[in-house]
């Protein structure tokens, strides 16, 4: 998400700079749309990471695509020994990146912009980066940008509620196990919520979520108002600009939420929630800040296999939280995206 307000506040104050990004494929849909991006390259993590021959030849393939193109600038928003090396093979006289000790960075950038206090939010970190242009005065809204097609088709998917009725999306699940609140709290705050002025309830997972989204609609009781593992990221983002509310872990889908103007709860454990939290000012987070928390994330090392970071948060702090969120004034939904 950091790409988007970096370009953005970039764009502001070089008005006539085209500005190109490389993401990951994955993720290339959430930037397609904004009106200050130019290209948007796709980095496929799968084809990149095959055979040797295969590799290969999809690395040259991409670098002669973007070496084509000529570029005056590469800016690296990661430290990671790939973009380094990708931006040294644009060819792009001027290859900027964070200082650091990285050794590959060190060699093969030539500009470096002085990094930050640690732990601060990813994307303060990556729009930071513009100081080495004396940018200082710098919005930062992380905003996707959803076409009215998609849009139409999420609501026509939503057509059977009320259009007055408030919605609330969970989605459960996360990357890893060790970050997900267990399913039968999920499932009793979803009763909690209908029972709750008339809450819709829905449930959105990802790919493999499918039992983990079944066995929460069973523990409820009652059918979901929608329910689906199949959302592309931007149809996920149309679906979370009609809510009210988004309920989940410590996951990607939680800064969406936040790039639609959702408010979120989220529920953080093994993580700090001041790096990665989603980035709004209609946020929240439940985090317990446990000695251990920035531990190795797995689930057979825990010290604590009995009583988890993610098990202490209890239902009725969760509940608390959403009544607050959604009594204020300001849960009433707002479409930034694509208006």
């Amino acid at each position: 998400m950091g790409v988007i307000p970096t370009v953005a506040n970039l764009k502001k104050y070089a008005p006539d700079v085209r500005v190109d990004v490389l993401i990951h494929k994955e993720s290339a849909e959430l930037v397609a749309f904004s009106p200050d991006i130019g290209n948007v390259w796709e980095y496929d993590r799968r084809a990149a990471k095959q055979s040797l021959f295969s590799t290969a030849f999809y690395h040259l393939k991409l670098i002669g695509k973007l070496r084509r193109e000529k570029y005056d600038m590469v800016i690296a928003l990661t430290q990671g020994d790939r973009a380094v090396f990708l931006s040294f093979a644009t060819g792009a006289p001027v290859r900027l990146i964070y200082q650091s000790t990285n050794k590959v960075s060190n060699i093969f950038m030539n500009a470096f912009a002085n990094a930050d206090v640690p732990r601060r939010h990813f994307i303060e970190h990556d729009v930071d980066i513009l100081s080495y242009f004396g940018i200082e005065n710098r919005a930062i809204e992380p905003r996707v940008m959803i076409p009215d097609s998609v849009r139409s088709k999420i609501r026509e998917r939503l057509h059977g509620n009320d259009t007055g009725q408030i919605n609330v999306v969970i989605h459960p699940g996360a990357r890893k196990t060790t970050r997900q609140w267990p399913s039968e709290r999920f499932a009793e705050i979803a009763c909690r919520l209908r029972a709750y002025d008339q809450v819709a309830i829905l449930l959105v997972g990802g790919p493999g979520d499918e039992n983990l989204l079944e066995e929460i609609e069973s523990r409820m009781g009652f059918k979901a108002a929608f329910k689906s593992c199949e959302l592309s990221l931007l149809e996920m983002a149309a679906l979370f600009s009609e809510c009210h509310l988004f309920i989940g872990n410590d996951s990607g889908p939680g800064h969406i939420a936040a790039a639609v103007g959702c408010a979120t709860l989220s529920l953080f454990g093994p993580n700090y929630p001041d790096s990665c939290r989603p980035y709004t000012s209609r946020g929240e987070v439940i985090f317990k800040n446990l000695p251990c928390c920035g531990c190795r994330q797995e689930e057979e090392l825990c010290v604590r296999p009995d009583n988890t970071c993610m098990e202490l948060i209890e239902v009725d702090e969760v509940w608390e939280k959403a009544k607050v969120m959604l009594s204020r004034p300001s849960s009433v939904k707002t479409k930034r995206g694509g208006l």
